[in-house]
């Protein structure tokens, strides 16, 4: 067994450096901007947060808020607007975030453009008037985009009470933390600070461990929210995690074989500030998995490494949460040899057998980039995925996908675990 170790960490390492070779040429993918493989601080453009009032009108808008993203608003004629969308830095991907706030003195019927200088209109508005504890997204016949401009274009209903407008539900370290909160009152669920990112929010660890009879317990690793606007990826992530540490007899039976390690909220500063997609230093995270410069993949990193000197711990998979356009799973290359074999593909089709209503796609790629799901793979040897949820998934659709995908992923697990381990206590007795 100690050989075993030991042969199987010389392969890792081996791998480790080729890559980290290859990763050294990597540029970026077709929609990142020009350099973001340079993972070093930049200065980036703090929001001024204010609220702007127009008298003529009455209307009011407010971006002094967590979460929040408006540079500047401008009164195109009566009760209509326009609000400058700027991100936290340029060049930037596009995953145009806003969030703002807006009432009225009296009842009154507005127009609000969203205009981008450095990007264009994304997310459907959802719209909250409890104060961001439910949220509804604008349909055809009070949102459209403009497509001479491509400006989002929204009209409201507006009165005394304060309206809640937003690219995606609002989430922030607030919300995390009460979630955590709750997860940590199970007996079997700790809650850690692995780390603590450039304006000190602490970056989350939370462990689903149980005691149990077997010497060797596996570890699936779950990263998230390294980009603060993909709302539905988090969502996701929260959801599977609870399915996970649920009271089902097949969770308390991965239990036994299994612990999750996750980090449910990496980029807090980012999430805070209502940023695009970097962190406080203007950095993508996903693109730091190689020379770790940001104090986020640095914590997470650290963390992790020790497993690698655990003899009661062994890697088994990784997971990073993600959204975009659409669903969409991207498992690394079929032909590269990853522990457990072919395990994401599998995965993928057994949601897409009980979920046809889901349409999901797998969309390979390889392992030269460094961002979470390569890293994990490189260092741990073992299979990974990105997995991505779409923007507009129904809200209904997606906690469905959170049981399915977490029911088939504990079975899938479990079946590795017993295959694994029945072999290598073969070897041991020979």
């Amino acid at each position: 067994m100690m050989f075993y170790r030991k042969y199987s960490f010389l392969l890792v390492s081996i791998a480790l450096l080729f890559s980290a070779c290859k990763s050294s040429e990597f540029s970026g993918y077709s929609y990142d901007p020009e350099g973001v493989t340079d993972t070093d601080d930049r200065e980036i453009d703090m929001q001024h947060k204010r609220t702007i009032g127009f008298l003529k009108d009455g209307v009011w808008f407010s971006n002094e808020f967590t979460g929040a993203r408006v540079s500047n608003v401008y009164r195109l004629d009566q009760r209509h607007y326009k609000l400058i969308i700027d991100p936290e830095i340029n060049p930037v991907n596009s995953s145009s975030w806003y969030s703002f706030r807006v009432w009225s003195d009296q009842p009154v019927s507005i127009t609000v453009e969203l205009e981008y200088p450095y990007g264009r209109q994304r997310y459907i508005p959802k719209i909250s008037s409890d104060g961001g504890n439910s949220w509804k997204a604008a349909d055809s016949t009070t949102y459209n985009i403009d497509n001479s401009t491509g400006n989002g274009i929204v009209h409201l209903e507006l009165d005394t009470d304060t309206l809640w407008v937003t690219a995606q539900e609002i989430l922030t370290t607030k919300d995390l933390n009460q979630w955590l909160t709750e997860m940590a009152q199970k007996p079997f669920i700790q809650q850690q600070t692995a780390g603590t990112s450039h304006q000190g929010r602490p970056i989350q660890l939370l462990k689903i461990t149980k005691q149990s009879e077997q010497p060797v317990k596996g570890v699936v690793i779950v990263y998230g929210r390294q980009h603060p606007p993909e709302i539905t990826g988090y969502m996701l992530s929260q959801h599977f995690l609870e399915i996970l540490a649920g009271d089902s007899q097949l969770a308390r039976d991965f239990r036994k074989y299994f612990d999750v390690w996750a980090f449910p909220m990496m980029n807090p500063d980012g999430v805070d500030n209502g940023h695009w997609r970097t962190n406080a230093a203007g950095v993508d995270l996903n693109r730091d998995w190689q020379h770790f410069n940001q104090p986020e993949t640095a914590a997470v990193r650290n963390a992790l490494l020790p497993l690698l000197d655990r003899a009661d711990r062994k890697v088994f998979y990784g997971v990073d949460f993600h959204s975009t356009s659409y669903n969409v799973m991207y498992p690394i290359f079929r032909e590269i040899d990853t522990f457990p074999l072919h395990f994401t593909y599998n995965w993928a089709d057994q949601i897409m057998e009980e979920m046809p209503e889901l349409e999901l796609r797998v969309e390979p790629f390889d392992i030269d980039s460094p961002i979470a799901k390569n890293w994990t793979y490189k260092t741990f040897g073992v299979d990974a995925v990105t997995f991505e949820v779409g923007d507009e998934t129904p809200r209904d659709l997606l906690k469905l996908l959170s049981v399915r995908a977490a029911e088939i992923f504990m079975r899938g697990m479990i079946e590795e675990f017993k295959k694994e381990f029945r072999e290598s206590v073969e070897v041991t007795i020979h």
